[in-house]
């Protein structure tokens, strides 16, 4: 549970806009759509995420997007909302939809350790993943999905930096 708060503590700190520009370019700006990239921040000490901006696409007119992201370091998966997220769910291909209701401010929803891990798993041999995230003006963002698609390339190169130190 701990380190789930300081996950999201970290997030919430990499999305503010009062970041370091280096932490800015950690989750959401700098980064194409719909891709997977690996990225470290040493803001808190060295964490490096594998991530993923998912955008609702042009028929999405409230122009929602999340943003998937899984971090080696605290060995955790978050999904991030525009707006306050009460309830996240991600399925992987045909699986059952696994969901969190740890969510902090900003829109953060994490998944504890053990649930990050079987998704992990899922992730790294899947081929699709469908997202979406209760908020708690009783919106819905999502559902999005997003191929997994270069999730392992990035997986594999965020664990080599993390072992590297950088």
């Amino acid at each position: 549970m701990f380190r789930s708060i300081l996950v999201a503590v970290g997030i919430v700190a990499l999305m503010s806009p009062m970041a370091s520009p280096v932490a800015a370019q950690g989750m959401g700006q700098n980064q194409p759509p719909d891709q997977w990239v690996m990225n470290c921040n040493t803001e808190r000490g060295l964490d490096c995420t594998v991530s993923n901006m998912i955008d609702g696409g042009p028929n999405n007119l409230l122009g929602s997007f999340l943003i998937v992201s899984y971090s080696v370091a605290y060995t955790t998966l978050s999904i991030v909302a525009d707006g306050v997220g009460q309830r996240a769910s991600l399925q992987v291909d045909g699986n059952p939809f696994i969901s969190t209701e740890i969510c902090a401010g900003g829109g953060i929803c994490s998944y504890v350790q053990e649930k990050s891990a079987e998704l992990l798993k899922q992730m790294r041999s899947g081929s699709q993943i469908v997202v979406q995230v209760s908020l708690q003006n009783d919106n819905m963002a999502g559902p999005l999905q997003q191929s997994l698609a270069g999730f392992e390339a990035q997986y594999r190169r965020a664990v080599e930096a993390q072992k590297r130190g950088r």
